[in-house]
């Protein structure tokens, strides 16, 4: 069994990723920026770390990560776009690149991070496979939570050179609190996606190596989500266009 540390424990995406992995005998660290989720995240099934990403430095990173050595990290930290601005770029951003250098400060290889639908430049065109709906809702996400996506879009642009870390970037569209089902996944439109469905993708392609250097779109859909993993996996579909 493994063992996986996850930040922005007290999540939703993070909570069920705290009852899927116990619950198949994982060890979950759920890293918390204080203590009020800690009763919930032990009835998970996960230990509660509290650590701030807005107040940490590098070095605590570091010692949180030496300390617990998890086979993976999971980032699922965010801001959600909600609140002041630059408490979005703190922990959007900065924290993330917190984590990618104790990462590498810690020789801790593996990260897989949650990101969001349509991070790109947007000085240019729509990717080709965009059709008319997934450009509304390119302009409509931009438009909404600019701050949140240019944080997202500049952490995924900074762990792209990171050459030393293994990551996947799990790319989700409008979370929902739906339950799991089917799914699509590797280059998409940009449509809902299920929080739960996400962090049972986190599962699995937190223990799939082949998944490294890969930037996986993930919506709601008709497909097995493992079946629609190794088929992405497989033929290594990468929905980074930079």
């Amino acid at each position: 069994m493994g063992k996986f540390l996850i930040f922005g424990g007290g999540g939703k995406v993070a909570r069920h990723f705290a009852r899927l992995a116990s619950a198949e005998g994982h060890q979950v660290v759920s890293v918390v920026r204080n203590d009020t989720h800690s009763a919930d995240l032990k009835s998970l099934g996960a230990i509660p770390a509290v650590l701030s990403l807005e107040d940490a430095g590098v070095p605590d990173i570091t010692n949180l990560l030496a300390q617990h050595r998890p086979d993976a990290v999971i980032f699922a930290a965010g801001a959600g776009g909600k609140g002041d601005k630059s408490r979005t770029r703190k922990v959007d951003y900065e924290g993330a690149v917190k984590v990618f250098d104790a990462l590498e400060s810690a020789n801790t290889k593996r990260l897989v991070l949650v990101s969001s639908t349509d991070t790109r430049k947007r000085d240019g065109p729509y990717p080709a496979h965009y059709n008319e709906e997934s450009k509304k809702q390119s302009d409509k996400v931009w438009e909404t939570i600019p701050e949140y996506m240019q944080a997202k879009y500049d952490a995924d642009v900074e762990l792209h050179r990171r050459k030393a870390i293994q990551f996947t970037v799990v790319r989700p569209g409008w979370l929902t609190e739906e339950p799991a089902k089917g799914a699509q996944a590797g280059i998409t439109q940009i449509e809902k996606t299920s929080r739960e469905l996400v962090a049972k993708a986190l599962l699995f392609l937190a223990q799939e190596p082949k998944a490294a250097g890969l930037t996986i779109d993930l919506m709601d859909g008709d497909n097995d989500l493992a079946s629609e993993l190794h088929r992405v996996v497989e033929e290594q579909t990468d929905a980074w266009t930079g």
